[in-house]
């Protein structure tokens, strides 16, 4: 088989700096042949002229990526593709779309590999952005008409699942700004390599041929998936720090749905991140998807709980049933509702990590309400809107990937009031 052409995605908000960060790897291409694709408007800056051996296609954002890819791909012309993403694009679903295509597409010889993916974020205006509870559309920038993704969540999506990440106009930042922003990034995605920049100025190999790109280690490279698994970063002297909240008992929906509406969330310091799974008593076959970046939270329907399933549906396959089996215990003893449980993890600055956890368990069952099981629990007044998922169809067990009911936290724009605000799943 042919070598694949391998693949730079330069990922970033509008105004990050992927067009600079471009054009200087390009003046420093040292005579290779690079092909280059400007997917969607160019960031604010022009293509500079190309060195000779390279040529560059701008295309309209969308799925013409792929084959345009595999065309400079085919004939082995070239010894490595640049590609920039549209603003809002999402870098795991890129690298996706072109390992579909070097399985799928045309032979061997139009096949591409992704080799890194990096992420272009303004030192100056990230956390301000991160914060904020604007959409898209509030900018002009929506894909699609349903498209009711916040400038939060593209900006989190983008860095958790990165390779590198490209701190650029690092000389607008001060240097506890910058120690702070580092902290933020590396809670978010430990696994990225972070670099400073000024202007786009980069050494080429941190960003090109550095053959990073694993797409299950992307998958799994969110700070909230390694927080989960154990790794917890400690708290610095910068203020950032990460709490993981696990219980084994329900919430009251009437409870935890007041506590939501509220800017509990900024009231104990600043949350920029939080996810997980949270459990109803009210809703004893389906977790919840806990889903909150910057100034919007989303929940939803997860899919559901293994306790709520017939044994003979588990996985057959041995480790992953053994996971299954593990969920279903506490310290090696099994536990008695299963694998029912809180599980968010919350990171932000300056957080009291008891306080937090003191208004979550104020939303838990009191001893008295777990005495009466979980018929009466059932009859518990529910504010939460039905979740739609795939439970009575198919029993989806993929928690953690759906996008549901959002609400303004309080904690952004106040102009913006999204508690009806319904969205379709993006995956991440």
């Amino acid at each position: 088989m042919a070598d694949r052409l391998p693949v730079t995605v330069l990922s970033g908000f509008p105004g990050a700096g992927k067009t600079t960060l471009l054009n200087h790897l390009l003046a420093h291409s040292a005579g290779r042949r690079m092909a280059v694709m400007v997917c969607g408007p160019q960031d604010g800056q022009a293509l500079a002229p190309l060195p000779p051996g390279c040529e560059a296609t701008v295309l309209p954002a969308g799925d013409a990526m792929l084959g345009e890819a595999a065309r400079l791909a085919a004939g082995g012309r070239f010894d490595a593709l640049l590609m920039e993403a549209d603003g809002v694009d999402e870098p795991l679903a890129i690298a996706e779309g072109f390992l579909f295509e070097a399985e799928h597409g045309a032979g061997p010889d139009a096949a591409v590999q992704p080799d890194t993916l990096v992420t272009v974020l303004d030192a100056a205006t990230f956390l301000r952005d991160l914060n904020e509870a604007a959409f898209l559309a509030d900018r002009g920038l929506a894909q699609a008409t349903d498209d009711d993704r916040t400038v939060a969540e593209v900006l989190v999506a983008q860095v958790e699942c990165c390779d590198v990440i490209v701190l650029n106009k690092a000389d607008l930042a001060s240097a506890a700004e910058l120690a702070r922003l580092h902290a933020v990034l590396q809670a978010l995605n430990p696994r990225a390599d972070i670099v400073e920049a000024s202007f786009g100025k980069v050494p080429p190999e941190r960003v090109q041929g550095t053959g990073r790109f694993d797409f299950e280690a992307a998958a799994d490279a969110a700070g909230w998936l390694a927080a989960l698994r154990g790794e917890v970063p400690a708290a610095d002297a910068s203020g950032v720090s990460t709490l993981v909240y696990r219980r084994r008992r329900p919430f009251h929906p009437q409870r935890f749905a007041d506590l939501i509406h509220t800017e509990w969330l900024r009231e104990h310091g600043s949350v920029l991140r939080s996810r997980g799974l949270f459990w109803l008593a009210s809703r004893m076959d389906t977790a919840g998807d806990w889903n909150q970046s910057g100034g919007v939270c989303r929940h939803g329907g997860a899919g559901a709980w293994w306790a709520a399933l017939d044994p003979a549906e588990w996985p057959a396959d041995t480790a992953e049933r053994a996971e299954v089996e593990a969920d279903m215990q506490v310290d090696g003893t099994p536990a008695a509702f299963g694998d029912r449980r809180q599980e968010l993890v919350l990171t932000g600055l300056d957080l009291d990590h008891a306080a937090l956890q003191a208004r979550l368990d104020a939303c838990l069952l009191t001893d008295a309400e777990m005495a009466a099981g979980a018929q009466a629990w059932a009859a518990y007044a529910d504010p939460f809107p039905g979740w739609v998922d795939d439970f009575d169809d198919d029993h989806d067990h993929d928690h953690g990937h759906g996008h549901g009911d959002a609400h303004d936290c309080g904690c952004g724009d106040p102009d913006h009031h999204h508690g009806n605000h319904a969205g379709p799943p993006h995956a991440h």
